[in-house]
């Protein structure tokens, strides 16, 4: 364990031994810090605050620990007291960068635009990187629809640093509402004829490419980038990101790639993009070993897991799926895509009382996605419980009632359990909605009656 981790640990056993004894006991300023950013990152609000209310006594006039006290009582939700803790923090330093630029993050959180503004402004002399503030600016101006002034501020954020890397985006969002992409074309392309080489600009230049889906001219940029620094890991980055919406998945691999070869420490995100472009080219296995290093890159990675349980069913290893999977579904339960992928591996084991579990969930989250609500209605017919699947699609039709797919089925269905009557009806409005993909239906029942019974709907509808 590194030095800094020892220290800390040993200082959060030394404070929480000071709790449970009832005394105060004297830290450092940086150590109380560390205590509290550590509770912090671990949401252990109670413990932070209490933290933040020992090193106050300690040191009341220092105005560090109560802008991370203000930060906290805000991520609870408690914006009156955080307030009054900024405030305070405040008297005791007027010109302080972290006061005025939380105190603007505050007022920005509760709605108050113009005091948002304001205190950013204030913070404006005193701040070493000008571009964090003119992009706050933005984002606050932005959340009222104020386009035209965030897209101001976003320019002097790029104009203060090019490097700001969130900025280009926001910029780009801002310019497609006001239909100004031309105009914010023109502003970037100045800085690329001042400093053609300038690596910054040309990156901001192919950001901006990208976003509005001409990926062509967003490689184009990003290969100039790349020429002047091999070594831009971003660029790279950002080169396979154009390949993969290109579907191009080969070249998105090797862009992946080269920027793995100039990252000095690889993230999780960049470890998923290699498996992700390997498990569109169908090499699973590649897939399952970049997902793993995503993992051992960060342990709580929900996409990492998804990734390794999903190639593992594309392979068919539906086990070892549902082990990835259900870690997947722990780390975030708020993904469709994570549950219907752990429905379909739980079905294929024969796990029906599992599978049905993870489709009601995924339905439930993303109710638009006619696919799943199929597979789970396959869950009975594959059982001959051709009622249950009637009803699971019934339920879809609250939802896409203009879904084709969903009316093929449910007169394939309909047909199965002897409801005629019904299945035309489903299939008329199947016809109605999408005439070319009758085909679902044969598909699904391929016999000379349903053929017939489909010939004769078909006939029907034309004359009509």
């Amino acid at each position: 364990m590194p030095d800094s981790q020892n220290n800390i640990q040993s200082a959060l056993e030394k404070f929480e031994l000071m709790e449970q004894e009832g005394r105060v006991e004297f830290f450092d300023l940086s150590t109380f810090e560390d205590i509290i950013e550590h509770y912090f990152v671990n949401f252990n609000i109670k413990k932070a605050l209490k933290a933040c209310e020992v090193a106050n006594s300690v040191y009341p006039f220092t105005s560090t620990i109560k802008v991370l006290q203000a930060r906290i009582l805000a991520f609870s939700g408690d914006y009156t007291n955080a307030f009054a803790a900024i405030n305070e923090a405040l008297q005791i330093a007027p010109t302080d960068f972290n006061v005025l630029f939380h105190k603007g993050s505050l007022h920005s959180i509760v709605g108050e635009v113009d005091k948002a503004i304001s205190s950013f402004e204030n913070a404006l002399p005193y701040a070493e990187n000008p571009a964090d503030i003119y992009y706050n600016i933005g984002i606050t101006l932005q959340s009222i629809n104020e386009f035209e002034k965030a897209v101001e501020a976003f320019k002097k954020s790029i104009e203060s640093d090019m490097s700001h890397e969130n900025t280009i985006y926001e910029l780009v969002d801002c310019s497609v509402q006001l239909h100004q992409t031309k105009e914010l074309q023109d502003f970037l392309q100045k800085f690329v004829d001042n400093d053609p080489y300038n690596t910054d600009a040309w990156y901001n230049l192919g950001i901006y490419f990208s976003q509005i889906k001409e990926y062509d001219d967003a490689l184009k940029a990003f290969e100039y980038a790349i020429l002047i620094d091999d070594s831009f890991e971003s660029a790279h980055m950002q080169i396979g990101h154009c390949y993969m919406n290109l579907k191009r998945y080969a070249e998105a691999f090797r862009g992946y790639l080269e920027a793995l070869q100039h990252s000095d420490e690889p993230s999780a995100e960049l470890y998923c993009h290699l498996g992700a472009s390997a498990e569109l080219m169908k090499d699973y296995n590649v897939g399952i070993r970049y997902f793993k290093k995503a993992i051992e890159a960060d342990e709580n990675y929900d996409e990492a897991w998804f990734g390794i349980g999903e190639n593992h069913r594309l392979l068919g290893n539906h086990l070892e799926a549902t082990h990835y999977l259900s870690k997947a579904v722990k780390l975030n339960k708020f993904y469709d895509e994570y549950w219907f992928s752990l429905a379909l591996a739980e079905a294929a084991l024969g796990n029906l009382v599992s599978s049905i579990e993870a489709f009601e969930e995924s339905c439930r989250i993303n109710p638009h996605r006619s696919k799943a609500w199929i597979e789970w209605s396959m869950v009975y017919y594959n059982e001959n419980e051709n009622e249950e699947a009637i009803k699971v699609l019934k339920r879809a039709l609250e939802h896409l009632e203009e879904n084709h797919s969903i009316h093929y089925r449910l007169a394939g269905y309909y047909m199965l359990s002897g409801k005629l009557k019904d299945a035309y009806k489903h299939i008329e409005t199947a016809l109605r909605l999408n005439y070319d993909a009758h085909t679902e239906l044969v598909d699904f029942i391929p016999n000379n009656t349903v053929k017939k019974i489909l010939e004769s709907a078909i006939q029907s509808f034309r004359k009509k």
